[in-house]
Formats: C-alpha cells, structure tokens, sequence
C-alpha cells in the first residue's frame, strides 16, 4: 500500500500568476491535492478568463484572509467596443450590438475620470456573490435572475493605456469587490455604444502585485522546501498591509494566548511603530517575533470598562512552555 503524503503544516502567504481557464477554485484545489496542507484558500477571486495576481493563504494565514485581501486592486483590461454579452466578457453570448462612434483619446480620458470615487454598484448576473448559499452565475445559468442590493465601492484611478478602433484599453485602481466587468460595460454606454471586457489582468492585490507571483505550473513542481522558502509569513504578509506592531514579554503573550484581557497600556508599552494607538487592527508579537495574536482596537462607543479591543485571531505558541514537554515546533499547524 502506497504511503500516504504527509500534510504541508507551513503557514503564510503564496502569491500566485493565475492563467487563464481555470477558476481561482481550480487553483486552490490543484495545490491543496499536490500539498495537503491543513488548509488553503485565496483572498479574492478571479474570474476564469482572467489573469494575474491570485493570493493564496495556507493553514493558519486562511484565518487572516480578511485583512490579507482588504487592499486596492489594481487591473489592467481591454474593451471591445460594439458587441455586449451576457457575461459582460468573452465567454459569454452576445446579447446586443451597435455601431462604434469615432472616439478621441481626451472624450474617453474624460469619460473614465468621471467614474472615479465613491459608488454603489450590484453585482452582476454572472458574479461568484451568493443568494441563498448558491453564486449568482448558478441562478444565471439556468435563466433566473437574481438582483442584489447594490454595495459600496471606490474607484481610485481609472487611466487610458490605449485606444484602438473597436478596443480600449485602460486601468482601473479599486476597492475589493468591485466588478470591473461592470464598470467597462458602463464606460461603453457613456461613449455612445456597448462593450464588452475581452480581457484582464489583476496586476496587484496590495501590498501584493505581479512581481512576487510565480506561475501556477511553478507552484505545482515545488517541492515542500522550495514552497516554504517560497511563503511569505503571516506577521510578514500582515506587516506588509500596514498592520503595526507591539511586542510583549513572554508573560503578558503567555496571558494573551490563554484569553486574559491586556490594558491597553501594556500593548502601548511594546508598541514598535509609532501609529499603534490610532491603527485599527494591529499585531502582537512573543518576545521571540513569533506572531501571538491580530487584535482591532475598539472605537471609542463601544469600549467597556478594562476592555479596549477585540480579538481578530490568536495564535498558539510554536513550543509550548507550561506543558513541561518540548513539541514539535512546527506541529501548530495540522489540524
């Protein structure tokens, strides 16, 4: 009988250069049957058609996706004017077509700085948001359709990279969640005509972009060490988020991991960066560096008495001191 592979038990970050085809999902499954970590998943995803940066978190960095995945998006697509389709990209049906005005490079410019800041905007038919547990693209598929509320977005940046008769290729930096198929079917309606997104491409998750990827077929010939070398670490990956730092003595990290309340002035004491106190989420470190626990501070109005933050995660020790045996110190991770 063949030796069953032992789980990958390495936490942190894994950026990865999604091709075209499969689905994020697909992605996630193909590392998890080559690794068997204890965990995978991604912080946000990508359409089948689209390529780029995919962020992938294993065992204890699925706990912080949230925060991993909070930041701008930046892609880079083309739009091609005159044919709209049901999925609002290439793998879709046609569904209209109109005639293509001609079009200046300062009428587009002008069309795409007017989409920039605050919207709503509802997710589209062909979207992974859910409705009674099932994605939108499922309803869709079988002819029902399904409206949601529209949800709160921000376009940072929306450039002109190009202009071509019938294409326009442009860049948009936006909050998470936005659709960007949406948004180019929208900029094809302001200039007098339809459109759909031909192609895309995530350049960065931030703090995460295209230069720390390495290819889907890389990923898969690793071995277990090249793949730790590979991971970025969970305090590492949050640091590079923005998340500041406070570190405790190995007393007080002892008492956080068994769930005792800190004051406030015990993580402002071990504060290494000068904005812990107005940050929002923060990280708490064991003397050794080892990441204790993610924590958020409270906003003032809901403060209680000796309670001024609340717990995002906390992280067992690598080698538990009280329990008078030395573990493995990577044995934290399997579950």
């Amino acid at each position: 009988m063949a030796r069953r592979r032992p789980r990958f038990i390495t936490d942190g970050v894994l950026v990865v250069d999604k091709p075209a085809g499969p689905t994020s999902h697909d992605v996630v499954a193909r590392l998890r049957g080559r690794f068997k970590p204890a965990k995978l998943g991604h912080t946000g995803t990508l359409d089948p058609f689209a390529t780029g940066v995919l962020v992938l978190a294993f065992n204890q960095a699925t706990r912080l996706a949230d925060l991993l995945g909070a930041g701008r998006k930046v892609y880079r697509g083309v739009l091609a004017l005159g044919r709209a389709t049901d999925t609002g990209d290439p793998t879709g049906q046609v569904v209209a077509q109109a005639p293509v005005p001609g079009l200046s490079r300062d009428q587009v410019a002008a069309a795409l700085e007017a989409m920039v800041g605050d919207r709503l905007q509802e997710p589209p038919a062909y979207s992974a948001a859910k409705h009674q547990g099932k994605p939108l693209y499922a309803y869709a598929r079988q002819g029902v359709t399904i409206k949601k509320p529209p949800r709160p977005i921000t376009v940072h940046a929306a450039e002109l990279l190009d202009l071509q008769p019938g294409s326009i290729e442009l860049q948009f930096t936006c909050s998470r969640g936005t659709y960007v198929r949406a948004l180019t079917e929208e900029l094809a309606r302001t200039l007098g005509t339809v459109g759909h997104l031909a192609s895309l491409r995530r350049t960065a998750s931030e703090p995460f972009g295209q230069d720390q990827a390495v290819t889907l077929e890389q990923a898969a010939a690793m071995d277990d060490q090249e793949l730790e070398r590979q991971l970025l670490g969970c305090s590492e990956a949050l640091a590079l988020c923005g998340l500041p730092a406070a570190r405790l003595d190995d007393e007080m990290a002892w008492q956080l991991r068994q769930g005792r309340i800190l004051g406030r002035e015990v993580f402002l004491a071990g504060a290494e960066d000068e904005n812990l106190a107005g940050a929002d989420a923060f990280r708490v470190l064991a003397p050794d560096g080892d990441l204790a626990a993610v924590l958020r501070w409270l906003k003032p109005g809901r403060r209680r008495p000796g309670r001024d933050y609340e717990t995002i995660r906390v992280f067992p020790e690598r080698s538990p001191r009280r329990q008078g045996t030395e573990g493995d110190h990577r044995a934290y991770g399997a579950e």
